[in-house]
């Protein structure tokens, strides 16, 4: 009698710690308590993004990958898939089926809300040897928000081996162009170096030239002079005497403006004035 009720408190326990396990991988995968919402990017180059990575939105973690595996896309439907791509961010092969990378994204129910079609899915790294994370940037309010299961293209990020390989091809390019050219820039660098030559050469003479020197001073003085009598003009013209001088010349040719040149030669002709004046 002793050995069952063993039995069955060995069984009790057993199976409880079984439930508790199971219990906890069924929260572990499922995460029934946390409201999440999935959709999947696209990438042709996912540059080393992993399952876990997490996700955020203006900076904030809302969700992490759940699944990565390739998007395999017949030759009939690639056409339809690069339109969803990111002008620039995918080659566009006509001959061939395109494999890009989809990621299953999961994130808050609460930051969907910010997640819209035209959001731009961007893959970051924290830091300097940080890990991989997708950014997404907020939508416009007028854009449709984006549904469960929906499938959007992100912007590929930029591929260090292919700007390694890049600038090498450019420095060769360059260095082509040196070779080819190498006697135009010998040329090009003496005519420099003859020009500089001549500069400092003539810098030297006007500092030693004492004609220079002297003409500067009285082209100096001779400034200051008519700076002075334009100073001392400007004040006649604002004072009352120079005010009622153009006030005066105002009037003068205001009363001669209506009269025409042969008005005038009569009038003079009447005065006894016989000169030839128009």
């Amino acid at each position: 009698m002793a050995l069952s009720n063993e039995i069955k408190i060995g069984s009790f326990v057993t199976g409880t710690v079984l439930l508790a396990v199971i219990f906890a991988w069924a929260i572990g995968v499922q995460n029934p308590f946390d409201r999440t919402f999935d959709f999947y990017v696209t990438y042709n180059f996912a540059g080393g993004i992993e399952v876990g990575s997490p996700v955020r939105v203006s900076g904030i973690k809302v969700g992490k990958v759940e699944k990565i595996d390739f998007y395999v896309q017949e030759l009939q439907s690639a056409q339809n898939a690069i339109a969803l791509k990111e002008p620039g961010s995918a080659e566009s092969p006509k001959d061939k089926a395109v494999y890009p990378v989809r990621l299953q994204v999961s994130v808050k129910k609460e930051a969907i809300k910010a997640i819209r079609k035209d959001s731009r899915f961007y893959i970051n790294l924290a830091g300097i040897i940080g890990e991989r994370y997708i950014e997404i940037t907020a939508g416009s309010l007028d854009s449709p928000l984006l549904k469960p299961d929906e499938v959007i293209a992100g912007i590929d990020p930029p591929r260090i081996d292919q700007l390694i390989s890049q600038s090498f091809d450019l420095f060769g390019k360059i260095k082509e162009v040196i070779q080819e050219n190498k006697g135009d820039i010998a040329k090009s660098i003496e005519h420099l170096y003859k020009l500089s030559e001549n500069l400092n050469k003539t810098l030297g003479w006007v500092e030693k030239s004492n004609l220079f020197k002297t003409d500067l001073s009285k082209l100096t003085n001779n400034l200051i002079a008519i700076t002075a009598d334009v100073k001392k003009l400007t004040e006649r013209v604002n004072s009352p005497e120079g005010e009622k001088t153009l006030k005066l010349l105002y009037d003068l040719l205001w009363r001669l403006e209506p009269l025409n040149s042969e008005e005038i030669h009569k009038f003079f002709q009447k005065e006894g004035i016989r000169a030839r004046i128009f």
